[in-house]
């Protein structure tokens, strides 16, 4: 198990807290440093936009203050995810990178405004918003995913949209052509016969006869 999973596995709150305080007995010791290299990672991210440079930086950091010495690739990958961990669960992909631009444009659009440059505040305000909207595309096609249905034996065809149709219906149907789908079917009349069986066609046209008399 990497340690982002026995993150995932700790209380939203304990994190929070250790997040804000520097606290949390509770949170093992290898987590809370790794913890902390997050929050570091993600802090300089904020300032330092090239992945290599904050990765340089974060490098410093933890060797002066948890006196821990990590490779640059290492600090790479941390940075990596603490943009997981800090954009919601995410891979690092486009719905990070949309935050992270999302972001850059705002503060573009901000300076804009203090000059005055309308125009070039407006445009970065427009790029912003579509930013954050394919971000929340991303994120809501994700949710979706892995659609759980619940099946109650209280459920009828009615409920669900389904028309209602007595057996004489259907087998007056299937007379006119309305079932013929099986018989155009490139297959063995015995083939045929078995998919008219599975589908109680010829049962159905029996009970019409019956209903019949």
């Amino acid at each position: 198990m990497t340690q982002i999973e026995k993150i995932q596995e700790l209380h939203p709150d304990l994190i929070a807290s250790f997040l804000a305080t520097g606290k949390g007995e509770a949170i093992p010791a290898d987590l809370r440093l790794f913890l902390q290299q997050l929050q570091w990672a993600a802090e300089t991210f904020e300032t330092e936009r090239s992945v290599s440079r904050c990765a340089a930086k974060l490098r410093q950091r933890i060797a002066a203050e948890q006196h821990v010495s990590i490779e640059q690739r290492t600090a790479v990958a941390r940075v990596y995810e603490a943009l997981n961990f800090f954009h919601v669960d995410q891979s690092v992909g486009i719905k990070v990178w949309e935050s992270v631009y999302a972001d850059q444009f705002e503060k573009i659009a901000m300076l804009a405004a203090v000059k005055g440059d309308l125009k070039t505040q407006s445009k970065a305000t427009e790029r912003a918003l579509e930013c954050r909207r394919r971000a929340a595309e991303i994120a809501d096609s994700d949710r979706t995913l892995g659609i759980t249905q619940l099946i109650s034996p209280d459920v009828t065809p009615g409920l669900l949209g389904f028309e209602t149709q007595d057996l004489k219906t259907i087998a007056r149907k299937n007379r006119e052509g309305a079932y013929v789908i099986i018989q155009s079917l490139p297959i063995e009349s015995s083939e045929k016969k078995r998919l008219l069986t599975d589908a109680k066609i010829e049962e159905l046209e029996s009970m019409e006869e019956i209903i019949n008399e």
